[in-house]
């Protein structure tokens, strides 16, 4: 299912499909959307590269899962620490957890209940990914309500950590604002309503900016 370069031993494996892929769809203006065709397109592309390949080669998109998690109107955030893993948003606020796909949530066998995708075509793989980073990351202790369902992608050009990365954005809602910090890499984690976001937008990194517009907007229902 997946093209795979040579890879050096203990180097990890991130699931990637190439840019070119994103330049036969419309989405030139767009920095958040979601089109079908193209997911499609991208999950019948995907190739395996070693971390330190794909965080230098621009032809390339990083597959990372970027989880949004709701009580109610409430919106959890957080501060990225020094310990956190990408250097390059180190004192960031963020509207979601997540990381990676790699090559250990293909290989995963156990499934989580809350899959959304047709096992036969493989695809279990990215809810996985999702499933592990949120427990890497928070420690959940209210009811799950919904989720998580894919809400849309979000595209960004404009900076260095965006050129390598293409991000799948879910939503996890639970009943209770009740998710509390697991991860070394998370500080000042809180839940926020979107008009305290909205004014907070500035302190945030860049993907977060673009999803408070992005929410924003669905609030107005101006996206679907």
């Amino acid at each position: 299912m997946f093209k795979s370069a040579k890879i050096a031993r203990n180097e990890e494996e991130l699931l990637c499909f190439r840019r070119s892929i994103l330049s036969k769809y419309p989405i030139s203006n767009q920095r958040t959307f979601y089109d079908v065709q193209l997911w499609e397109d991208i999950l019948d592309n995907l190739e395996l590269l070693s971390r330190s390949k794909a965080e230098k080669n621009y032809d390339y998109k990083q597959l990372v899962v970027y989880i949004l998690i709701k009580a109610e109107q409430l919106y959890l955030i957080y501060k990225r620490t020094e310990k956190s893993r990408e250097e390059r948003l180190h004192n960031k606020y963020s509207l979601g957890v997540g990381g990676h796909v790699n090559v250990g949530d293909k290989n995963q066998r156990q499934l989580h209940t809350h899959s959304q995708y047709n096992k036969s075509r493989g695809l279990d793989f990215i809810i996985r990914g999702v499933w592990r980073e949120i427990k890497e990351e928070v420690n959940i202790q209210s009811k799950i309500v919904r989720g998580p369902e894919l809400l849309c992608f979000v595209n960004d050009d404009s900076n260095v950590v965006g050129l390598v990365h293409f991000g799948l954005v879910w939503m996890l809602e639970v009943e209770e604002p009740k998710v509390f910090r697991k991860g070394k890499g998370l500080s000042k984690m809180e839940f926020m309503d979107l008009e305290h976001l909205k004014r907070k937008r500035s302190s945030f990194e860049a993907w977060s900016q673009l999803l408070i517009d992005f929410l924003h907007k669905r609030t107005r229902g101006l996206v679907k």
